[in-house]
């Protein structure tokens, strides 16, 4: 059984200007939230003025005590926004069976990007979204420490992939999708490739088996051509990220920031992997599990790379 969800943009020539408007004020936020703190510490230490620090500090204690939560109204806008068509097409595939609210199911999706456009977009489709199945989007725990973005995915669905919160989701048998390769991924994003960052990446498989998940590969055909990328000194820049945890990015995309529209988007979810419940998986049942992981993640990639991608496309995994 396959579930196809194809939608074209009504613009020919130019992505859909609510999507487009949509896309840039989500992407704009993500990128220049971390400015505020940055802003405010600086104005502080300047004795320019303590006024900025003080709101952020009056913000951060009113979000410990009233934390956000995922609001419907804003869903609904984001997925209005974000169905529209920004890409020329944006097409859907689940392989078997359809993710349902009791489907307890955990999505891997590959690669990253630069700015997880697929998965962005699989949000806001009616086969994966939070609206239709109450998946939990899992980020990195850094975007729950920045103002407005923060605010923005909690109401969105999305929840941060700190071990403590993402067992504590999962035990509710919960929906949860997440993007394995995280920074590391990200950092290894070259134009015109298909590199992953997964082969040492097991820990989402440890807590599958932990809660008895299914599994399933994702494949975002088209995310590695949103941006153009400098891939100089990529051994420094990896250095950089596992010693400081910080992403070395350099991308560029249509004005800057939004990932140029020209392109297919096109994201196959592959078929589900039903994991025994295990209350204390080993590190050889976790090195086991991960390794059909993988492999049903490559089988996504060849069965699909002819027709979204070219015949000779190589998949390469870190």
């Amino acid at each position: 059984m396959v579930y196809v969800e194809r939608r074209e943009r009504a613009c020919k020539g130019h992505a859909d200007p609510v999507a487009w408007f949509g896309l840039l004020s989500f992407f704009g936020l993500w990128c220049g939230s971390p400015v505020i703190p940055l802003a405010a510490v600086t104005s502080s230490a300047l004795k320019y003025s303590h006024k900025p620090l003080l709101a952020l500090i009056g913000y951060y204690s009113y979000k410990a005590l009233f934390p956000s939560k995922p609001w419907a109204p804003a869903m609904q806008l984001y997925q209005y926004c974000f169905s529209r068509g920004y890409f020329r097409t944006q097409t859907l595939i689940i392989h078997g069976e359809k993710v349902t609210r009791d489907s307890k199911t955990l999505l891997g999706f590959h690669p990253h990007g630069a700015l997880c456009c697929g998965w962005t977009l699989a949000n806001a489709s009616d086969g994966l979204g939070s609206l239709a199945t109450g998946m939990k989007w899992l980020v990195a725990p850094l975007l729950f420490k920045i103002p407005l973005i923060s605010e923005v995915l909690s109401w969105n669905s999305v929840a941060s992939a700190e071990p403590g919160e993402m067992k504590d989701i999962m035990s509710r048998g919960e929906n949860v999708s997440l993007l394995p390769g995280g920074f590391h991924s990200a950092s290894l994003l070259k134009h015109g490739a298909y590199r992953c960052y997964v082969l040492k990446r097991k820990g989402f498989i440890k807590y599958a088996l932990l809660f008895g998940y299914k599994v399933r590969p994702c494949f975002s055909f088209g995310e590695e051509r949103t941006y153009w990328t400098l891939n100089w000194f990529e051994k420094a820049r990896m250095s950089l990220l596992a010693s400081r945890n910080i992403p070395p990015v350099w991308f560029l995309g249509k004005y800057g920031i939004l990932p140029f529209d020209n392109i297919d988007m096109t994201l196959v979810v592959g078929e589900a992997i039903q994991l025994p419940k295990i209350e204390k998986p080993t590190r050889e049942e976790v090195d086991k599990y991960h390794a059909i992981y993988v492999a049903a993640l490559r089988k996504v990639f060849d069965d699909n790379k002819k027709e979204y991608a070219s015949e000779d496309a190589v998949l390469e995994l870190q």
